[in-house]
């Protein structure tokens, strides 16, 4: 049987320790579940940074961030032709440069915090609503919520922007930072700011507006960056936390839209003292387990879902054998898991046993330069 992934990552130099990158865009690979191996990585689309993206199967659509000759960003919409196994840019929307942002990063080679002053903003994530012909993203540049509504032709005809305020007691919370954006099963839209500290649900209007509904604070410090909707569970919410490295369980009631905490839990041992920032999350698709990457520790955290949802189990630990795992996805059938290490510039493929979750290593050093996306995609490339 063969799987696909789509894989979206950085093509600029910069991002390769001033070696030259060869990724070019958006690349599907192809895994042979007989062979346990990926046998071939070939580019869907050319396009310059593609970080982040998500894609809709009804249209073979992919909404996907982008800069454009290293001088602006925004998004796009990507015609897919899935018989050709082509894609083609049909539609941007770049942001207003006047708005610009700076922010705290970290250096994994020299094991230093620097001071980042963009040339231009770019949305850090992306989401698509094909059923309502809407964009949202999310700009950990700005600290903003960026909506955009689109015709019947995937064009963007109206926008809106919502900056967010406040900051957290970390150093790298020295603004709000959104950092994620997507919908719940129930149409309103969740939203992750990491530098402060909250959680925001709203509700969304027919020109892609939005109507705020409920501001969650998580602890301080924790970083809120990514979430993942437990849809076999009674409405459980994983949240994964980058900066307190831990993930946490959180209720939400769709009657109302707000959101309360369960509790949380470590994603790295005990005892670890290096610098780590969690970065991917994902739940299987019988909702009977999450696994959270963290990069520092280069690990994947594997936690058994218990209690109805509402609790979580570490059940283990696996290291990815390469320098800051920032994305990963489950094939299809839920028997292997591909994870990107972005700074050593490679793919581990991991075969996972459905039954208990386990993490064992199957393929290892699979090249791709600075790849920070990937997205299980075989029925979209059917």
């Amino acid at each position: 049987m063969k799987d696909q992934f789509l894989l979206g990552g950085y093509t600029a130099d910069s991002y390769t320790d001033g070696k030259h990158n060869s990724s070019e865009g958006i690349y599907k690979a192809v895994l042979d579940t007989n062979k346990g191996e990926v046998t071939e990585i070939k580019l869907l689309t050319k396009l310059e940074n593609p970080a982040f993206f998500n894609y809709s199967i009804k249209d073979h659509k992919i909404a996907v961030v982008m800069t454009k000759d290293d001088k602006t960003g925004g998004v796009g919409i990507i015609d897919v032709d899935p018989k050709a196994g082509t894609g083609k840019l049909i539609s941007e929307s770049m942001l207003d440069q006047s708005v610009k942002g700076s922010y705290e990063a970290y250096n994994y080679f020299d094991h230093l915090y620097y001071w980042n002053d963009l040339k231009y903003t770019v949305p850090s994530y992306v989401y698509l609503d094909d059923n309502r012909k809407m964009v949202f993203a999310a700009n950990y540049n700005t600290n903003a919520i960026h909506t955009w509504k689109l015709d019947d032709n995937y064009q963007f005809v109206e926008s809106h922007r919502y900056p967010i305020d406040g900051r957290g007691p970390k150093a790298v919370q020295d603004a709000a930072h959104i950092h994620f954006t997507r919908l719940l099963p129930d149409g309103r839209l969740i939203v992750c700011a990491l530098g402060a500290d909250r959680l925001f649900v709203y509700d969304v209007n027919d020109d892609a507006s939005l109507t705020k509904v409920f501001e969650y604070e998580v602890e301080p410090g924790f970083g809120p960056r990514q979430l993942a909707f437990n849809e076999n569970t009674n409405n459980y919410i994983y949240v994964l936390n980058e900066v307190g490295s831990r993930t946490a369980v959180v209720k939400y009631e769709p009657e109302t839209g707000k959101l309360s905490r369960i509790t949380s839990y470590s994603n790295i041992p005990e005892g670890f003292a290096g610098h780590n920032q969690s970065a991917g999350i994902r739940v299987s698709a019988d909702g009977k387990f999450v696994y959270s990457s963290n990069r520092g520790h280069n690990s994947i955290a594997v936690y058994q879902v218990i209690d109805g949802g509402k609790h979580l189990e570490k059940i283990q630990t696996i290291k990815t054998n390469g320098i800051s795992p920032r994305d990963f996805d489950l094939s299809k059938n839920g028997d292997f898991l591909l994870c990107a290490n972005q700074m050593s510039h490679e793919l581990i493929l991991f075969k996972r046993d459905p039954k208990t979750g386990y993490l064992s290593i199957a393929q290892e050093n699979i090249k791709h330069d600075a790849c920070v996306r990937v997205l299980e995609a075989t029925d979209f490339l059917a």
